[in-house]
């Protein structure tokens, strides 16, 4: 009778859990990529005959079923070992690696929208960060706009300064006149340069509000959308470890165990 086992290596190392996403929106900091969870392997093909031919049989037919029966096969490598596994335990160990294969098929069906979507997150980050360039560009032009008040505002105080020594000096003549005629020139310039400033500041203004809360509405759209990435990822990382778990109890119990292919069969005919 042929030996049959369920091997150890049935099951690769199983899906690794994937790093979790921490994004911050406002550093707007890369994030790492994930561990790339290892594949199930397939279960492996079962043996073919032997081409040896079949042993003569035994005089005694009774005595050859009775041999049959109680001849045991294994679970693993081939190399049988451990204690013999009851039908109970055989039972329970070809349900469990059933059902180990179908939740690694399905948390790899899983990983690949998470790993996929996490590609588009760093997209949507990226240009996150092109327009917080552009942003800052425009604060440099509002800066700028800073010197040039500051510098206006050094003109009037020197105007000032000027115009208060001119009437303090009681100076009248062709000469006084002459630099009355520069205050007054002065004055007129600093006037239309205010008003120049002041309209590229309401433009400045109304520009920023309008560019800040845009930005800021994708900000927290981007940060809404990193919250529920993370917290799926986070259970998608439970299952995977808690699976891990039961597939090392797996091993640890039912992997190269002896087990007698009668048993085998009465299982499967009871499906």
């Amino acid at each position: 009778m042929t030996r049959n086992k369920i091997s150890a290596s049935t099951f690769s190392v199983l899906l690794a859990a994937m790093a979790s996403l921490s994004l911050s929106v406002h550093a707007q900091t890369a994030p790492k990529p994930p561990a790339t969870p290892a594949a199930a392997a397939a279960k492996p093909a079962p043996a073919k005959p032997s081409a040896k031919p079949p042993a003569k049989p035994p005089a005694n037919a009774a005595a050859a079923a009775a041999t049959a029966a109680a001849k045991p096969n294994a679970l693993g490598s081939g190399v049988a070992g451990g204690p013999l596994l009851t039908r109970d335990e055989l039972r329970v160990c070809l349900k469990q690696e059933e059902t180990l294969r179908v939740r690694i098929s399905e948390l790899e069906t899983q990983r690949e929208p998470l790993a996929a979507e996490k590609v588009s997150i760093g997209v949507e980050q990226q240009a996150v960060r092109d327009e917080r360039a552009g942003i800052e560009a425009f604060r440099k032009v509002a800066d700028e706009l800073g010197v040039r008040f500051k510098d206006y505002g050094t003109r009037v105080e020197a105007l000032n300064a000027r115009v208060a020594e001119f009437n303090a000096s009681r100076r009248s003549g062709a000469t006084a006149e002459r630099h009355r005629g520069e205050m007054n020139i002065e004055q007129a310039a600093l006037v239309a340069l205010r008003a120049e400033l002041e309209a590229e500041r309401l433009r400045l203004s109304t520009q920023s509000e309008e560019i800040i809360r845009a930005y800021n509405a994708k900000v927290n759209t981007l940060e809404a959308r990193v919250t529920d990435w993370n917290e799926r990822n986070a259970k998608w990382a439970d299952r995977s470890n808690a699976t891990e778990s039961e597939r090392k109890g797996w091993l640890s119990n039912c992997s190269d165990r002896r087990y007698r292919e009668d048993d085998e069969i009465a299982i499967r005919k009871e499906k």
